[in-house]
This record gives C-alpha cells, sequence and structure tokens, in this order.
C-alpha cells in the first residue's frame, strides 16, 4: 500500500509540476537577473517540498472529513495572512497587495467552502460546527505570518510578499486541476470547491495570445519585482538595516517549512498519510471515471 501510494502521490505531483512549468518557462519577469521574483523562483526549486504537497493535496480527497479538516486549516491560513497584508503598512507590501487583492484574496471563497462540509467536523450540543482546535502545524503556521507581519510594519520589510508567493502561486499554478479532482473524488456540487477559482481581471488580446491566468502571474512577478526595488531604494537611505530581500528570502523558506508541516497534518501519521493519499487519488479516478460515462 505504502509503494503504491507513493507512485500516486508522484503522479499527482508531476501532473501539478507540468502546468507550472509550463508557465514557469515562458514567462518573462522572473528571469530577470537579480529580480526579486527570480529570487523567490529559486527559493522554491530548493525548499519547496513537491512529494509532501502532492501526497498532501491527495490525502485530502480521501473523504469528506479530510477535506473540511484541510479547508478549515486553509481558512485559518488565508484569513490570517489575508488580515495581516490589509492592515500591511510596509510600502512594498502595499504596492502588490493593493494591485491585486481583490482577485488574490481567498478567504471568503475558503469560507464557503467550509460551510458547505462544516457537517463533517464535529458539532456541539446544538449542533452547531465546534471552533475546533486547529492542528498544531496550522497555529504555527498563523503565528508565523503575525512575526512576518509585525517585523515588516518595524522596518518596513517585505516578508508578507514571501506568504503571498507561497500560497497564492500555488493556487495560480495549479488550482484549477486540484479544485476539479477535488469535486469529482468527493461528489461537490457544481462550483464548488470555490476558492481555487479565481475571477481575472485582465483578458487576452483579441484574435488569441497568453491565457489570462498566465497574464496576471506575469504581472504579480512584474510587481514583485517593482516591489524589491523599493526595498532596494530603502536600503540606500538606511544603509545600517538588515538585507530587506534576504529577509523576503529567509521567510519564503520558512513558509514552505510550514506548509509542509499542514501538509502532512492532514493525516494522523506518514504512515496514514500514504494510505490516505492513495484513498483520495482512488476517489478522483474513480470521479473521472464516472464523469464520462
Amino acid at each position: 500500500m505504502g509503494s503504491f501510494a507513493k507512485r500516486l502521490g508522484q503522479l499527482a505531483t508531476r501532473s501539478m509540476e507540468s502546468e507550472s512549468a509550463a508557465i514557469l518557462r515562458t514567462s518573462r519577469a522572473n528571469k530577470m537577473p537579480g529580480s526579486l521574483s527570480a529570487q523567490l523562483d529559486a527559493t522554491l526549486r530548493t525548499a519547496h517540498d513537491m512529494k509532501v504537497f502532492g501526497l498532501g493535496t491527495a490525502a485530502s480527497l480521501a473523504s469528506a472529513a479530510h477535506y473540511a479538516r484541510f479547508t478549515q486549516s486553509m481558512c485559518a491560513v488565508y484569513g490570517a495572512m489575508e488580515a495581516e497584508l490589509d492592515r500591511s503598512p510596509s510600502p512594498a507590501n502595499r504596492l502588490v497587495w493593493d494591485k491585486f487583492k481583490d482577485v488574490l484574496r481567498r478567504a471568503p471563497a475558503l469560507r464557503l467552502d467550509l460551510c458547505d462540509v462544516s457537517a463533517h467536523l464535529p458539532v456541539s450540543g446544538a449542533d452547531e460546527p465546534k471552533a475546533q482546535a486547529l492542528p498544531r502545524a496550522t497555529e504555527e503556521y498563523i503565528s508565523t505570518i503575525r512575526s512576518a507581519a509585525d517585523e515588516d510594519a518595524r522596518t518596513n520589510g517585505a516578508r508578507m510578499l514571501a506568504h503571498m508567493y507561497c500560497r497564492y502561486f500555488a493556487d495560480l499554478f495549479g488550482g484549477q486541476m486540484v479544485g476539479t479532482a477535488t469535486r469529482v473524488a468527493l461528489r461537490l456540487p457544481a462550483g464548488t470547491p470555490r476558492h481555487y477559482v479565481f475571477q481575472y481581471e485582465s483578458t487576452p488580446p483579441s484574435g488569441g495570445g497568453a491565457p489570462r491566468r498566465k497574464l496576471l502571474i506575469e504581472g504579480v512577478y512584474e510587481t514583485i519585482n517593482a516591489a524589491g526595488v523599493l526595498l532596494d531604494e530603502n536600503a540606500r537611505a538606511s544603509p545600517h538595516s538588515s538585507d530587506a530581500r534576504e529577509d523576503v528570502v529567509a521567510a519564503c523558506r520558512t513558509a514552505f517549512a510550514c506548509n509542509v508541516k499542514v501538509y502532512r497534518a492532514v493525516s494522523s501519521s506518514q504512515g496514514m498519510l500514504l494510505a490516505d493519499a492513495a484513498r483520495g487519488c482512488a476517489n478522483a479516478v474513480i470521479g473521472f471515471t464516472r464523469g464520462r460515462r
């Protein structure tokens, strides 16, 4: 069972990587030497554990209860991150968030998705979903986000851009595929889950051109680069301050490490993660097969 689950996780990972790789390969802003987006992409290659991401995503499809717990964690993480971004005084954070917050914001959609499956969470005597204690990994992730926001407020840094990059780019790169797999695996209603769907503001040129998703990603990359330039200007004005770019890169590594813990916590143990991933992949295969009939 373990080897089979690992293989399924690898297959899920490869499908997500192929979609992501096509965008990464053709994007331009993240290829600019010395740009902040290039630095963050380098962190993606060295610090992001795609195997755990694939297994955790598949495990969340093992049952409605697994998906409900995972959605509860993601709702808490995005809610904390977006609240901190909304009140961040950092010019670099504001530059990116103010431009893209309307299309990137996920917490409202996650709250609706959580309501759809709240029956699979523990209930109180009044038959209302309990304020279930979040997994320790989720609590630690939220604490890390708030600490990054506090440091940004103190230093005019941009650590929160690292947390944005870590979460939103994962959604933009593979969210549509994961959303479809989730819906068919768990027999969710049409139009759900909502949090994997982005309402793109830009449109492709008439007669063809780049997909809207790619244009959005390119725009975010470009604005992250502009935020990096702003950090450089602030550093020149305060030569004794810490390396603001390195602070962002370090925060990105930390964010990826937090995500590894959250995705592992989808199941109660590493052994159960493999078994649950196998169940989740099987549910998705059955769901896709059912849809072709």
